[in-house]
């Protein structure tokens, strides 16, 4: 008998467990059923008592029933919004954000690449000016890069316009190969007279 009385309240237990497990997943899912509907009657009866009372009692249970409103209001948003949860639209669209996010980051750190890249070979031929000026003045071989007048940075040899902004880039001194404005006379590097070059 003694078996019997333990096993017994383990099986009372159990169904009762599972009922008030049954109860709280049927009010899980009905919730804002359930709320809704208290709501709409607790709206209806302010209402009703606001018609049968007159203005003075109309006006004080106004705040009630726009109180109520809006709880229903906010009911009916977080229902939706669960909803959502529920089906993997959220999910999904903060998957694509951060999609986006990574396309938008992959970009921004391919352009910093170019410029690190652009600003490597500046620094590379200003060294080399540093090092070795008399190569740099036309010395050797291999002629000095012209700059943009417009954005500074350095171009090829031979480019009319800019590669970054577009613009007209200036001749080079024929003697010393510096870059010149488009308004030079002279080279201001070594004197050579342009006009007649140019």
């Amino acid at each position: 008998m003694n078996a019997r009385q333990t096993i017994a309240p383990r099986t009372r237990l159990s169904f009762g467990s599972r009922f008030r497990r049954a109860i709280l997943h049927f009010l899980w899912r009905t919730w804002a059923g359930i709320l809704l509907l208290i709501l709409l009657l607790l709206v209806g009866l302010t209402a009703y008592q606001m018609w049968r009372g007159g203005l003075f009692l109309a006006l004080s249970l106004l705040p009630q029933l726009v109180t109520n409103l809006i709880l229903i209001a906010a009911v009916l948003a977080v229902r939706h919004v669960l909803h959502l949860w529920q089906s993997g639209a959220i999910r999904e669209a903060m998957l694509a954000s951060l999609e986006q996010g990574q396309t938008v980051l992959k970009d921004k750190v391919e352009e910093a690449r170019s410029a690190l890249a652009s600003l490597t070979g500046e620094v590379r031929e200003n060294l080399g000016m540093l090092v070795d000026p008399e190569s740099a003045r036309g010395g050797s071989a291999t002629p000095v890069a012209a700059r943009c007048p417009s954005c500074g940075r350095s171009t090829r040899t031979g480019a009319r316009f800019c590669d970054a902004c577009g613009a007209a880039l200036s001749a080079t001194c024929p003697k010393c190969g510096r870059p010149l404005r488009p308004q030079a006379r002279f080279c201001d590097a070594c004197g050579v007279p342009l006009a007649s070059k140019r």
